[in-house]
């Protein structure tokens, strides 16, 4: 399959070779991207800090953040 040495003619057999050549592509890049995603989710989850916004009451900031994410105030 594919465009090697010997190539599809027909009009099917290029479209079924296009489908086979996609789907090949897919089992390589789904789970990269998915291995990836939860790398760096991974990462997120370190620097996060559990101060609470003494404005709203909310929790995980980042653990260098001198704000609130949510609202702005200094914490």
């Amino acid at each position: 399959m594919g465009y090697g040495d010997i190539a599809p003619i027909t009009p099917l057999g290029q479209a079924f070779s296009a489908l086979i050549m996609i789907m090949g592509y897919a089992i390589i890049a789904v789970p990269t991207g998915i291995v990836t995603v939860e790398m760096s989710r991974l990462k997120d989850k370190d620097d996060v800090d559990h101060r609470i916004c003494p404005h709203c009451m909310r929790e995980g900031h980042n653990a260098n953040a001198d704000y609130c994410k949510y609202c702005g105030t200094k914490l």
